[in-house]
This record gives structure tokens, sequence and C-alpha cells, in this order.
């Protein structure tokens, strides 16, 4: 098919990131099932395409060109010899896009995602061979996650910028402060910004923290990297030998829901205005005092998305409840408002209240504890005593 900008007589250009087609869900329809379930069909991705591209000349270029942004060498090379291979296309920049990604499907869904939710999916700018590239499969997961975040709540982690004057504004610092600031600042953290100065909300692969971690977001920004291989063992399929049960539904998604709550929490009070917003200076949910020990009172119950290897490191479970630091709780409590709010109201009602009330303005959900099929099933003899360490 070839999606063009024809549009019918007389029509208004539609504006961008409406969340039309991407609505939010507040039932448990997307939670209750695999990864081969409740994503957009891919014949609607052309829909979603057309329809914000009819009266918009060139927006398909800029978008694509936001979506295969890149410094690094080996891309650009790859991006040239793309361009070249589709000249005469009719697709034009989505030929580019298809082979950028080597799936159709997963350059529709990446445009039509971008395009109405204003997030970008994109490779990353490291070309090593250890950093294993999103698919198709990632892109269907991300869509589900998302559809569980208000808009406004995106609509605030995307007015986030880079620092312009970066340079300029900690001169005055230590030397040692200066460096601890570069270090920090995420390269591809430059990149992907939209014509209106705003930067979207970013999903790459790489590698966490010392190869540890699934997934997690830099202090002050709004691009979460996803260990990919570690990820994936969220997936359905997946047995756990230490908590000895194997995952009937995609576990996933409670990942990515948590990393976009430290998003929100990193961007949540500012403007939109400022020109520095750095993780020196600015104002996070989780440093307010009077949030902080609503935090710090809340009694979390342990939940799948602890379950994971970036958790076997911290002592942060507690006699099956989960305790660890105040960013790292404040992401957890939102995630279990958005996944298991039925627990959430039981086990920390003050918690439960602050975040209806205050963040999701009255918005709430069904989560999984009402899925009518099984979310995990115990493992039989076999799997238990071929099993590895957690999550392998």
């Amino acid at each position: 098919m070839v999606l063009g900008y024809a549009a019918s007589a007389g029509a208004a250009p539609a504006p961008l990131f409406q969340n039309r087609f991407f609505t939010l869900s507040q039932t448990n329809e997307l939670l209750c099932t695999t990864s081969q379930q409740q994503y957009t069909p891919t014949a609607a991705l052309a829909d979603i395409i057309r329809f914000y591209e009819a009266e918009h000349p060139g927006l398909r270029s800029q978008a694509v060109a936001v979506l295969t942004d890149h410094k690094n060498q080996d891309h650009l090379d790859d991006l040239a010899d793309y361009r070249e291979d589709c000249a005469g296309n009719a697709a034009g920049e989505l030929c580019v896009l298809e082979k950028y990604w080597g799936d159709r499907e997963a350059a529709w869904r990446a445009l039509a995602l971008f395009y109405d939710t204003k997030t970008v999916v994109k490779h990353s700018d490291d070309y090593r061979y250890q950093v294993k590239r999103f698919s198709v499969d990632h892109l269907r997961i991300f869509e589900k996650a998302i559809r569980k975040i208000p808009a406004f709540l995106r609509q605030s982690i995307s007015k986030a910028k880079p620092v312009d004057k970066l340079e300029q504004e900690i001169a005055d610092k230590p030397t040692a402060m200066q460096q601890l600031i570069r270090d920090a600042f995420q390269e591809d953290y430059k990149n992907s910004i939209w014509q209106d100065h705003t930067h979207p909300l970013t999903l790459v692969p790489g590698i966490g923290f010392r190869s540890q971690t699934v997934a997690q977001v830099f202090s002050g920004q709004n691009l979460i990297v996803f260990t990919v291989k570690a990820f994936d063992k969220g997936k359905e399929g997946g047995t756990y030998r230490d908590i000895g049960v194997e995952y009937l539904v995609d576990f996933r998604l409670p990942i990515v829901v948590h990393e976009i709550a430290h998003t929100i929490d990193n961007f949540h009070f500012w403007n939109g205005e400022d020109d520095l917003y750095f993780f020196y200076k600015y104002h996070k949910i989780s440093n307010d005092a009077e949030i902080m020990k609503i935090i710090a009172e809340a009694q979390l119950a342990l939940w799948p998305s602890k379950w994971f290897e970036a958790f076997e490191y911290l002592g942060e479970v507690n006699q099956g409840r989960y305790d660890g630091t105040t960013q790292e709780k404040l992401a957890e409590l939102v995630a279990q408002y958005v996944l298991i709010p039925e627990r959430l109201q039981q086990s920390a009602p003050a918690a439960y209240r602050w975040l209806r009330d205050d963040i999701f303005r009255g918005i709430e959900y069904q989560g999984y504890d009402r899925c009518e099929r099984p979310l995990t099933k115990p493992l039989n003899w076999w799997q238990y005593a071929t099993g590895k360490m957690l999550g392998q």
C-alpha cells in the first residue's frame, strides 16, 4: 500500500499528537494478554498515518528524520544507502524507515505512534554488536504501555528539551562537578528534537548500568534505555525457579510503565520554559518533602515489575514488601496505581488517594487482579530442576 498525502477537498489539516487512535486504556484489556494480542492491527496503521499526513506536505520527511536521528557515522552511512535505494519509490521517506527497521510493520507502527502520541522509538546511536536492537515485537508492547499513561502526563514529559547552553550554565561549577554533569548527559538526548523544540519521550535499546539493569531513565531526561535481552525475560513463556512460576501474560508492560513513571517524576513540576532543567537544579516529585512522607509510608506489595534482574542487586524487598529508594518507590507507586490499583488501594490508601487526586486528575484503572485468565502457572518438576538463577 502506498501512503500519500491525498485528502478530501477542503479538509483542514489535522493537528498532530491527538491520541485519537492510541487511546487511554483504563480497563485491563491490555494487561491480561500475551505479546500477540491486543495491539493495533497492522492494517489500521496506514489509516493513522494517512489521517495525520493529509494536508501536511513534508511532514513525513520531517518525522522520519527524527525517528532516524543519529550521529554515529555507521548509521549515517546506512541511511545514505537507504535513501539511494529508495530513490523514486512512491512511499518516499517511509521506504527509508522500512529499511531502517528491516520490517514494514515496525516502520509503520513507529511512525503512527509518533504522529499520534509524540513518542520516538529508534535504534541506539551505539552501533556496537553488543546492543541488541528493538523489533516489531517491542513496538507492540511499547504501544500498550503508552496507552496506560494519560496523554496530559506524557505531554508534560515531552516539554523536556536539551540544555542548549550547558557549558555556559555550568561554567561557575567546580571542575569535578562540570565533568560529572557532562558524563551524566546522554549523547542521544541532544537528538530527536521536534520542530517546536520539544523533546519527545524517546525509547532506545542500550546497555543498562553495569549491564545489570533491565531499563533505566537518566536523571533530568525523558530518554528510556532498555537492555533488550534482560527486558525480554519478562515476556510470556519466561520461567523463574526462584519464584516457581511461568509467565502466561506479557509482563514487560509493568517494566515500561515503571520507567515512564520515572520520566513523570523528572518533569511533573517543570513549566517547560526554563533554559536549564538539569539534575542538580530541578524539582522532582520524589524530592518534595510532603510527598516524600507519603512515599515513605506506602506499604507496597511485591509485584512482577520487581521480579526482574534489575532488583536482584538491591536490598529493596523486605518480608514480601517493596521498600526501595524514594525515586524507585515513587515509580513503583505509579506503576501499581495503573496496574494493580485494587491491591494498592488496600495496602497504601493515602498514596492511592494522592495519586488519584493530584497526579492522575481523577482517572482510575482496573488492574491485573481482575484478569479472568491466570497470569502465571506453577513450574513442573522438570522446569524447576533445570531452572537457573532468577530471570534466566
